[in-house]
C-alpha cells in the first residue's frame, strides 16, 4: 500500500500510514551496517545536495529510503464509504550531519553549516506548488524514535498544515489582535527580565524552559528579533552556538539523553508567527492522563530545569534526586 493521509473523523488529526516504514533498519534492536558512514554510500538513494571537503563530503541530503509520503505528481483519493484514503504528494529527505557515526551535536565542528543545509532543503521544498508545510526535525536516542545512531536530521513536507501548526498560528494571531504585539516577542522579553528560565542567551537567540513546559527539560530556542521563517535567519553561526550550549548542558545532566528537536517555522503568509525551535526530552513518556485529555503533567518545573542546567548539576530520573556533578557522590 502507498504511503497516504487519512482524516480522523472524531477529531482535528490526520494520520499518516506508511508500511514500508517497518522495514527501516534499527541499530537499536539489531547490528546493522549503518548506511550513512562513508564507504556506504551505496545504502542510501543519490545524494540531492553535499557539502565536501578534501575528505570527500561531511554533509549529505538524500531521499528517505522508507518515506513517510512520496511525490509523484499523482493526487488522488480512495473513498470507502465515510473514509477517504488521501494520496498527496510530499517529500521526505534525510540530512546527514556528519561523517562520524556517533557524535553528538554539540560536538560537530560544522553545525552552523547544517543548519544552512536546513534553510537551503526548506526553501527549495516549498518551491513545489502543492506543498503547505516543510518540517525539520531530529530524532536521537533510542527513546526519541531514532533507528540510527549516526547523526542525522529529518524533513518531511507535507501537503497540509498540520493541526499543532494551525493551532499555533491561530494563538499567535489572536494574541496579536488583542495585544497589538507578537506573543513570541513578548515572551522573550519576559523571560530575560524574569532571568528564572532561561537556560542560555547571545546577542540574537534566547534558549529558556517554557513556562508551560509540558515534558521534563523541555528547551524553546528562539531569535530575540522577530523573525518567522527558518531559511530568513543571517546567523546560524550564533544559533550553531547557542544549540551546542544547550545540548552540552543537557548530556552533561542527563545519562543516556534521548531526545526530539523540531523546527517550527513559519507556514506561508503567517506574519505574526515568531520561528522557535523545540526540544523535548524523552525523560518520562505520556500516559493514560496525557492521552486521555490532551493535558501533560510535568514533573519537573522550568524553574528547576534552569537551576539544574545553569549549576552543573546532574539529574537522576530513577533515583528522584538532584546532585551535583562536582560534589563526589
Amino acid at each position: 500500500m502507498k504511503p497516504h493521509l487519512r482524516k480522523d473523523i472524531l477529531s482535528s488529526n490526520w494520520v499518516i500510514i506508511s508500511d514500508e516504514r517497518q522495514f527501516r533498519p534499527n541499530e537499536y534492536i539489531s547490528k546493522v551496517k549503518c548506511p550513512f558512514c562513508p564507504g556506504n554510500e551505496e545504502e542510501t538513494p543519490p545524494e540531492i545536495y553535499s557539502l565536501r571537503d578534501k575528505k570527500g563530503w561531511f554533509i549529505r541530503v538524500v531521499p528517505n529510503k522508507y518515506p513517510a509520503l512520496l511525490y509523484d505528481d499523482k493526487n488522488f483519493v480512495e473513498e470507502e464509504g465515510i473514509n477517504k484514503k488521501n494520496y498527496l504528494n510530499g517529500i521526505h529527505e534525510v540530512i546527514i550531519e556528519d561523517r562520524i557515526h556517533s557524535i553528538k551535536i554539540h560536538k560537530i565542528k560544522h553545525l552552523d553549516q547544517v543548519l544552512n543545509a536546513y534553510a537551503f532543503r526548506m526553501k527549495e521544498l516549498y518551491r513545489r506548488k502543492t506543498i503547505k508545510y516543510v518540517m525539520i526535525f531530529k530524532n536521537y536516542g533510542k527513546n526519541a524514535g531514532a533507528s540510527l545512531v549516526h547523526p542525522h536530521s529529518q524533513i518531511i513536507a507535507l501537503p497540509i498544515l498540520p493541526y499543532r501548526i494551525v493551532d499555533e498560528v491561530n494563538h499567535f494571531e489572536y494574541y496579536y489582535k488583542k495585544n497589538k504585539r507578537c506573543a513570541m516577542c513578548d515572551i522573550i522579553k519576559n523571560e530575560i527580565k524574569i532571568k528564572k528560565r532561561v537556560i542560555s542567551l547571545n546577542d540574537d537567540f534566547i534558549a529558556f524552559a517554557p513556562f508551560a513546559s509540558r515534558f521534563n527539560f523541555e528547551i524553546w530556542i528562539a531569535p530575540r528579533k522577530h523573525i518567522i521563517n527558518f531559511y530568513e535567519l543571517n546567523n546560524y553561526t550564533q544559533l550553531a552556538l547557542i544549540i551546542k550550549d544547550v545540548f552540552y548542558k543537557l548530556h552533561k545532566s542527563i545519562e543516556g539523553l534521548s531526545y526530539n528537536m523540531i523546527i517550527h517555522s513559519s507556514p506561508r503568509n503567517s506574519k505574526k508567527f515568531h520561528l522557535h525551535i523545540e526540544i523535548l526530552p524523552k525523560l518520562a513518556m505520556p500516559a493514560g492522563f496525557e492521552w486521555g485529555s490532551g493535558f501533560y503533567i510535568n514533573t519537573i518545573s522550568p524553574e528547576k530545569v534552569s537551576e539544574i542546567l545553569k549549576s552543573n548539576k546532574k539529574f537522576s530520573l530513577h533515583r528522584r534526586y538532584y546532585e551535583n556533578r562536582d560534589s563526589g557522590k
